[in-house]
């Protein structure tokens, strides 16, 4: 077997897409972030290595700094790839502050890390992943789902801060407004809106050929418990579904079983975990 790191983005392309698209809705952040980097290559700083043997790519690992590196949901994926890999990336001095992805493959990952490093691994969180092919009925309250608009940014940003206190994910005021402001021009943020007030949020994340992925659903504290996180994302799971892709996905904290039953009412079904570790330098 062979590693090739940073080879032309194209070249990379044609060989690792089948191999995502095999697991479309599990993998949809790779895709998601090679489908940004075909629009766009200025818009991210992709480091990636691919796994083959011979002529066929057995595994990936991408990295977005100053994120985390992504291991794929792989179904062929072996130990022995994972050990090539942290090898490789111990041997040529490349930077590890985390690793996320399927669950098998980094739990692989981040012992033969600590074999080859002086890191400690610390577990960050523990994601399920879900998706729907078909949306069950429910049961309708008093609202509509709308777009936000140029005016909603400042109430984006708060609710983006808010979102990040609650998800143990912290944003701070600047990084806040410039996400408020860059998923407010892509039409990517919606809200719930009952008698004229907004009362929760989500948001539509990365797209893949036949899906699209669901994040950021937010309620404020004093609109809990009242069924809008579920109604707003139902709104706009039909509405990605209306518009032709096949599937949504989304990803749930798997320690929060209010989420989880949520999304399972309204028809998604788990499909795998994702997990991540950062690394502490001992």
């Amino acid at each position: 077997m062979k590693i090739i790191r940073n080879e032309p983005l194209d070249c990379f392309l044609e060989e690792v897409e089948s191999l995502l698209l095999q697991n479309e809705a599990a993998n949809n952040l790779p895709i998601g972030i090679l489908n940004q980097m075909k629009q766009d290559p200025s818009k991210l700083h992709l480091k990636r290595i691919r796994i083959a043997d011979g002529n066929t790519t057995v595994f990936l690992a991408l990295r977005t700094p100053p994120h985390y590196w992504i291991l794929p949901f792989i179904k062929s994926m072996n130990p022995q790839h994972i050990r090539l890999l942290t090898t490789y990336l111990k041997k040529h001095d490349i930077e590890v502050p985390g690793v996320l992805g399927e669950e098998r493959a980094v739990d692989v990952f981040v012992q033969e890390w600590q074999d080859v490093s002086s890191c400690r691994p610390e577990l960050h969180m523990k994601q399920g992943i879900y998706r729907l092919r078909h949306l069950s009925p429910l049961k309708q309250q008093e609202g509509s789902l709308v777009e936000a608009g140029q005016a909603d940014k400042p109430l984006v940003k708060q609710w983006l801060i808010e979102f990040g206190k609650q998800t143990n994910e912290l944003i701070d005021e600047d990084r806040a407004q410039e996400l408020a402001a860059q998923m407010v021009e892509a039409k990517r943020v919606h809200f719930l809106k009952r008698a004229g007030v907004y009362v929760s949020m989500v948001c539509r994340a990365r797209e893949t050929p036949n899906g699209a992925t669901i994040n950021g659903v937010f309620t404020p504290d004093q609109y809990k418990k009242k069924g809008y996180a579920t109604q707003s994302v139902w709104a706009l799971t039909k509405k990605l579904l209306d518009e032709g892709k096949s599937f949504c996905a989304l990803y749930t904290d798997m320690e929060n079983p209010t989420s989880n039953s949520i999304y399972r009412k309204i028809g998604y079904e788990w499909i795998g975990s994702s997990i991540v570790y950062k690394f502490i330098q001992n």
